[in-house]
């Protein structure tokens, strides 16, 4: 928020910090002044946290096997950047890594709009896990990353509430119990079936 008693109001006037983002609408505000800045040199912060792809730039992902330059100068290939280890979630980052590798899950997860509107009942949160995978997804393949590595934050929270804590950031996991969560739950989330065992009668 902007207003009087917002947080980001406070701290512009107490630590003289006035441009502030919007992350859900990724626009650009002076505060305390309260206006909108329009500036094309911010497009790359907003491209970082919300990069997109086009159908045609999916298509040519593995046919050009170019180095990027991010802007701290490290060189880095999209798609094979370093994953944040926060506690003990590198059993998830090492799954996460390989998945986004595969390409017919990556091209699907590249482009939001795939799955943006798929309808679930309400108060379900397991399409989080789709929201932040696809997230995630689109920052590691970023061409114009702002380091060479990413964070899985918001995709390890996502985790940890749909798993109902059964996968932690703070404890070690199993790596083959995770995918097999992981896929299941990506599964379903996407309106997936879930098959009955047959009966050995």
């Amino acid at each position: 928020g902007r207003g009087l008693k917002s947080h980001a109001y406070i701290h512009s006037v107490q630590f003289s910090h006035h441009v502030f983002l919007n992350l859900h609408t990724l626009k650009f505000y002076c505060l305390p002044d309260n206006y909108e800045i329009i500036d094309s040199s911010l497009e790359d912060i907003t491209y970082v946290l919300k990069p997109t792809f086009t159908k045609q730039q999916i298509a040519n992902l593995d046919k050009q096997a170019k180095l990027s330059r991010a802007y701290d100068g490290t060189t880095y290939l999209p798609g094979i950047v370093g994953l944040n280890n926060i506690k003990a979630n590198d059993y998830a980052n090492a799954v996460l890594q390989a998945l986004s590798n595969v390409p017919p899950l990556r091209n699907y997860f590249l482009e939001e709009d795939n799955y943006k509107s798929i309808k679930r009942p309400p108060g379900d949160i397991m399409f989080l896990l789709v929201q932040r995978f696809g997230e995630l997804m689109r920052k590691l393949w970023n061409p114009r990353n702002f380091k060479a590595h990413v964070s899985p934050h918001e995709m390890l929270q996502a985790v940890v509430l749909c798993s109902k804590k059964n996968f932690q950031i703070t404890k070690q996991g199993d790596g083959v119990d995770f995918l097999s969560w992981f896929l299941n739950a990506l599964h379903s989330a996407l309106g997936g079936t879930k098959k009955k065992k047959k009966s050995e009668w």
